[in-house]
């Protein structure tokens, strides 16, 4: 990786793990397993679009439901998803032992 690629990917990992993703090597190791997180982390995304959005006050429900349930299937088909910040923090919990295990070279 260049030096342009590795800091992109600091950046990234910073965002997500603190301050100490910072001192961890940019390796193939370290991006390997964050390719692996956002993948795990895309399946969640992907769900969260079906979880419907909360009812507003004085709405009647089943009405509601119905739009809800039509509006998860629209953003089922939009091309180019983006992730859940919610997922991807699910993700990069369930995964921190192996970024520290990789930036110590384990």
């Amino acid at each position: 990786m260049d030096l342009h690629e590795q800091q992109d990917l600091r950046e990234f990992l910073v965002s997500l793990y603190g301050s100490q993703a910072g001192g961890w090597p940019m390796n193939e190791g370290i991006f390997n397993l964050t390719y692996e997180l956002v993948s795990e982390s895309s399946a969640c995304s992907g769900a969260m679009d079906y979880v419907p959005r909360p009812l507003p006050p004085g709405r009647e429900p089943i009405k509601w439901l119905t739009k809800q349930a039509r509006e998860a299937f629209l953003r089922g088909l939009k091309e180019g998803k983006e992730q859940y910040v919610v997922c991807l923090k699910a993700a990069a919990y369930s995964m921190k032992f192996k970024f520290v295990e990789a930036s110590m070279g384990l």
